[in-house]
Protein backbone atom coordinates (compact mmCIF):
# COMPACT_ATOMS: atom_id res chain seq x y z
CA UNK A 1 0.00 0.00 0.00
CA UNK A 2 1.50 3.39 -1.11
CA UNK A 3 1.78 6.11 1.55
CA UNK A 4 0.67 9.62 0.45
CA UNK A 5 3.93 10.51 -1.73
CA UNK A 6 5.86 13.94 0.14
CA UNK A 7 7.31 16.81 -1.88
CA UNK A 8 11.00 15.40 -2.36
CA UNK A 9 14.40 16.58 -3.30
CA UNK A 10 16.38 13.56 -4.10
CA UNK A 11 19.81 14.51 -4.60
CA UNK A 12 21.95 14.67 -7.60
CA UNK A 13 23.43 10.63 -8.31
CA UNK A 14 26.94 12.10 -8.46
CA UNK A 15 27.41 8.23 -9.02
CA UNK A 16 30.12 6.23 -11.60
CA UNK A 17 28.30 5.85 -14.05
CA UNK A 18 29.45 5.46 -17.95
CA UNK A 19 26.65 7.46 -20.20
CA UNK A 20 27.90 5.22 -22.91
CA UNK A 21 26.83 2.13 -21.50
CA UNK A 22 23.16 1.52 -22.13
CA UNK A 23 22.79 -1.14 -19.19
CA UNK A 24 24.26 0.86 -16.95
CA UNK A 25 21.95 4.41 -17.79
CA UNK A 26 19.13 1.47 -17.12
CA UNK A 27 20.15 0.88 -13.87
CA UNK A 28 20.27 4.43 -12.75
CA UNK A 29 17.05 5.23 -14.09
CA UNK A 30 15.65 2.05 -11.90
CA UNK A 31 17.75 3.53 -9.51
CA UNK A 32 15.93 6.96 -9.69
CA UNK A 33 12.63 5.53 -9.56
CA UNK A 34 13.48 4.13 -6.56
CA UNK A 35 14.64 7.07 -4.77
CA UNK A 36 11.21 8.78 -5.66
CA UNK A 37 9.57 5.77 -4.12
CA UNK A 38 10.81 6.14 -1.05
CA UNK A 39 10.40 9.66 -0.61
CA UNK A 40 6.46 8.62 -0.13
CA UNK A 41 6.07 6.42 3.09
CA UNK A 42 5.43 8.08 6.00
CA UNK A 43 5.24 6.77 8.45
CA UNK A 44 8.47 4.70 7.76
CA UNK A 45 7.93 1.14 8.70
CA UNK A 46 10.85 -1.12 7.24
CA UNK A 47 8.90 -4.48 6.87
CA UNK A 48 6.29 -2.03 4.59
CA UNK A 49 9.04 -0.60 2.48
CA UNK A 50 11.04 -4.13 1.96
CA UNK A 51 7.33 -5.63 0.98
CA UNK A 52 6.46 -3.42 -1.78
CA UNK A 53 9.64 -2.49 -2.96
CA UNK A 54 10.38 -6.52 -3.93
CA UNK A 55 7.50 -5.91 -5.96
CA UNK A 56 9.47 -5.43 -8.61
CA UNK A 57 11.72 -8.12 -8.33
CA UNK A 58 13.27 -9.02 -11.74
CA UNK A 59 14.94 -5.70 -11.36
CA UNK A 60 15.70 -4.84 -7.59
CA UNK A 61 16.48 -6.61 -4.77
CA UNK A 62 16.29 -5.69 -1.21
CA UNK A 63 19.48 -6.59 0.28
CA UNK A 64 18.15 -4.82 3.88
CA UNK A 65 15.73 -2.23 5.53
CA UNK A 66 16.54 -0.36 8.23
CA UNK A 67 15.56 2.72 9.99
CA UNK A 68 12.29 4.32 12.07
CA UNK A 69 12.47 7.74 9.67
CA UNK A 70 12.83 9.88 12.51
CA UNK A 71 15.87 9.97 14.57
CA UNK A 72 17.44 6.81 12.86
CA UNK A 73 17.25 7.76 8.89
CA UNK A 74 15.11 4.98 7.21
CA UNK A 75 18.15 2.91 5.07
CA UNK A 76 17.42 0.76 1.89
CA UNK A 77 20.24 -1.52 0.30
CA UNK A 78 19.12 -2.64 -2.81
CA UNK A 79 20.99 -4.66 -5.90
CA UNK A 80 20.18 -3.29 -9.79
CA UNK A 81 19.37 -4.98 -12.53
CA UNK A 82 19.79 -3.33 -15.76
CA UNK A 83 19.78 -3.81 -19.13
CA UNK A 84 20.95 -2.54 -22.78
CA UNK A 85 17.24 -1.30 -23.87
CA UNK A 86 19.31 -0.21 -27.31
CA UNK A 87 16.76 -0.90 -30.17
CA UNK A 88 18.45 -3.49 -32.43
CA UNK A 89 18.01 -3.89 -36.05
CA UNK A 90 15.97 -7.25 -36.72
CA UNK A 91 18.01 -10.34 -37.09
CA UNK A 92 17.42 -13.89 -38.61
CA UNK A 93 16.83 -16.53 -35.31
CA UNK A 94 19.83 -18.24 -36.56
CA UNK A 95 21.83 -14.47 -35.56
CA UNK A 96 20.45 -14.51 -32.42
CA UNK A 97 22.93 -15.75 -29.33
CA UNK A 98 21.32 -18.79 -27.13
CA UNK A 99 22.13 -16.37 -23.70
CA UNK A 100 22.71 -12.26 -24.34
CA UNK A 101 25.75 -11.11 -23.83
CA UNK A 102 27.49 -10.10 -20.43
CA UNK A 103 27.58 -6.27 -21.11
CA UNK A 104 23.92 -6.30 -21.81
CA UNK A 105 22.78 -6.91 -18.08
CA UNK A 106 24.58 -5.33 -15.14
CA UNK A 107 24.15 -5.71 -11.65
CA UNK A 108 24.86 -2.77 -9.11
CA UNK A 109 24.06 -2.08 -5.75
CA UNK A 110 23.42 1.17 -3.93
CA UNK A 111 22.43 2.29 0.14
CA UNK A 112 19.72 5.02 -0.10
CA UNK A 113 19.41 6.92 3.06
CA UNK A 114 15.85 8.66 3.02
CA UNK A 115 16.80 12.14 5.35
CA UNK A 116 13.36 13.82 6.90
CA UNK A 117 13.83 17.64 7.66
CA UNK A 118 14.52 19.21 10.89
CA UNK A 119 11.31 19.75 13.27
CA UNK A 120 12.40 24.12 12.73
CA UNK A 121 12.25 22.87 9.31
CA UNK A 122 8.50 21.94 9.23
CA UNK A 123 5.87 23.84 7.57
CA UNK A 124 1.89 24.12 9.13
CA UNK A 125 0.93 24.76 5.72
CA UNK A 126 2.73 21.93 3.36
CA UNK A 127 3.93 18.45 3.87
CA UNK A 128 8.37 18.77 4.19
CA UNK A 129 10.86 17.81 1.94
CA UNK A 130 12.75 14.85 1.79
CA UNK A 131 15.93 14.26 0.97
CA UNK A 132 17.44 10.74 -0.60
CA UNK A 133 21.38 10.17 -0.38
CA UNK A 134 22.41 7.29 -2.46
CA UNK A 135 26.02 5.85 -2.38
CA UNK A 136 27.04 2.86 -4.87
CA UNK A 137 28.48 -0.06 -2.58
CA UNK A 138 29.78 -3.32 -3.36
CA UNK A 139 27.89 -5.93 -4.11
CA UNK A 140 27.90 -8.87 -1.63
CA UNK A 141 29.33 -12.15 -3.05
CA UNK A 142 26.26 -13.92 -1.65
CA UNK A 143 22.66 -12.68 -1.55
CA UNK A 144 20.26 -14.39 1.07
CA UNK A 145 16.71 -14.14 -0.01
CA UNK A 146 14.57 -11.18 2.00
CA UNK A 147 10.45 -12.20 2.63
CA UNK A 148 8.66 -9.16 3.82
CA UNK A 149 5.33 -9.76 5.16
CA UNK A 150 2.52 -7.40 3.20
CA UNK A 151 1.71 -4.36 5.09
CA UNK A 152 -1.17 -4.86 8.13
CA UNK A 153 -4.50 -3.10 6.90
CA UNK A 154 -7.84 -3.83 8.01
CA UNK A 155 -10.32 -6.06 6.39
CA UNK A 156 -12.71 -4.81 3.69
CA UNK A 157 -15.49 -5.79 5.85
CA UNK A 158 -14.44 -4.22 9.17
CA UNK A 159 -17.29 -1.28 8.76
CA UNK A 160 -20.28 -3.65 8.27
CA UNK A 161 -18.69 -6.37 10.82
CA UNK A 162 -18.50 -3.92 14.07
CA UNK A 163 -22.04 -2.12 12.60
CA UNK A 164 -23.33 -6.33 12.76
CA UNK A 165 -21.80 -7.52 16.02
CA UNK A 166 -20.92 -4.47 18.38
CA UNK A 167 -24.04 -4.91 21.33
CA UNK A 168 -26.41 -2.29 20.97
CA UNK A 169 -26.38 -2.02 24.99
CA UNK A 170 -23.16 -0.73 27.21
CA UNK A 171 -21.53 -4.52 27.39
CA UNK A 172 -17.72 -3.68 26.92
CA UNK A 173 -17.13 -7.40 27.11
CA UNK A 174 -19.08 -7.93 24.48
CA UNK A 175 -17.41 -5.18 22.31
CA UNK A 176 -14.20 -6.69 22.95
CA UNK A 177 -15.57 -10.18 21.94
CA UNK A 178 -16.86 -8.39 18.30
CA UNK A 179 -13.67 -6.99 17.77
CA UNK A 180 -11.65 -9.55 18.48
CA UNK A 181 -14.01 -11.56 16.30
CA UNK A 182 -12.56 -9.87 13.12
CA UNK A 183 -8.99 -11.94 13.78
CA UNK A 184 -7.13 -8.64 13.03
CA UNK A 185 -3.06 -8.80 12.10
CA UNK A 186 -1.36 -8.24 15.97
CA UNK A 187 0.28 -4.88 14.12
CA UNK A 188 -3.05 -3.30 14.42
CA UNK A 189 -3.51 -1.53 17.86
CA UNK A 190 -7.07 -2.29 19.89
CA UNK A 191 -8.82 0.14 21.93
CA UNK A 192 -11.53 -0.74 23.55
CA UNK A 193 -13.05 1.11 26.28
CA UNK A 194 -15.93 2.89 28.22
CA UNK A 195 -16.00 6.63 28.80
CA UNK A 196 -18.85 8.92 29.59
CA UNK A 197 -21.36 6.77 28.97
CA UNK A 198 -20.44 5.24 25.97
CA UNK A 199 -17.93 2.52 24.32
CA UNK A 200 -15.15 3.83 22.19
CA UNK A 201 -13.27 1.51 19.84
CA UNK A 202 -9.84 2.78 18.10
CA UNK A 203 -8.31 0.55 15.39
CA UNK A 204 -4.91 2.10 14.17
CA UNK A 205 -2.81 0.57 11.54
CA UNK A 206 0.93 0.90 11.73
CA UNK A 207 0.72 3.47 8.92
CA UNK A 208 -1.26 6.01 10.79
CA UNK A 209 -4.78 4.61 9.61
CA UNK A 210 -7.74 4.96 12.16
CA UNK A 211 -11.11 3.71 12.26
CA UNK A 212 -13.27 4.26 15.14
CA UNK A 213 -17.15 3.32 15.83
CA UNK A 214 -18.99 3.79 19.54
CA UNK A 215 -21.69 2.36 21.42
CA UNK A 216 -24.99 4.27 22.73
CA UNK A 217 -27.86 2.67 24.30
CA UNK A 218 -29.40 1.37 21.10
CA UNK A 219 -27.11 2.78 18.44
CA UNK A 220 -24.05 1.99 16.79
CA UNK A 221 -21.98 4.25 14.67
CA UNK A 222 -18.65 3.50 12.24
CA UNK A 223 -16.36 5.88 10.78
CA UNK A 224 -13.11 7.10 9.58
CA UNK A 225 -11.97 10.30 12.16
CA UNK A 226 -9.51 11.34 9.35
CA UNK A 227 -10.92 14.24 7.16
CA UNK A 228 -9.36 15.87 3.68
CA UNK A 229 -9.94 19.38 4.54
CA UNK A 230 -8.08 18.69 8.47
CA UNK A 231 -4.93 20.67 8.97
CA UNK A 232 -1.99 18.78 7.61
CA UNK A 233 -0.71 15.86 10.16
CA UNK A 234 1.88 13.55 9.49
CA UNK A 235 0.08 9.84 9.61
CA UNK A 236 2.41 8.96 12.11
CA UNK A 237 1.21 12.37 14.92
CA UNK A 238 -2.63 11.18 14.60
CA UNK A 239 -3.69 10.09 17.63
CA UNK A 240 -6.36 7.30 17.45
CA UNK A 241 -7.99 6.33 20.81
CA UNK A 242 -11.41 5.13 22.58
CA UNK A 243 -11.76 7.67 24.31
CA UNK A 244 -11.41 9.88 21.33
CA UNK A 245 -14.04 7.49 19.77
CA UNK A 246 -16.58 7.43 22.31
CA UNK A 247 -16.74 11.09 22.10
CA UNK A 248 -17.17 11.15 18.58
CA UNK A 249 -14.07 13.06 17.61
CA UNK A 250 -12.85 13.70 14.23
CA UNK A 251 -9.93 15.18 12.59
Amino acid sequence: MRRLTLLALVSSLALTACAADPAVQDAHDRLDLVADQLTGYDPWIPEDVGYHLTRDEEYVTVLDVSGDGRGDPGRVRIRVRGRDRTPQPPRRPEDVPATPSPAAVVFLCFELKVLQPMWGDRSPVRKPDRRVDVTEIDCPAKIPPRTFRPPAVLPAHTDAWLKKHLPTTLDLDAARRAVQGLDLDPRIRQDVAEHDGRIGVALRMPDGGCLFARVWPSIVQVWSPWRPWAPPVLPAERACSAAQAASGYSY
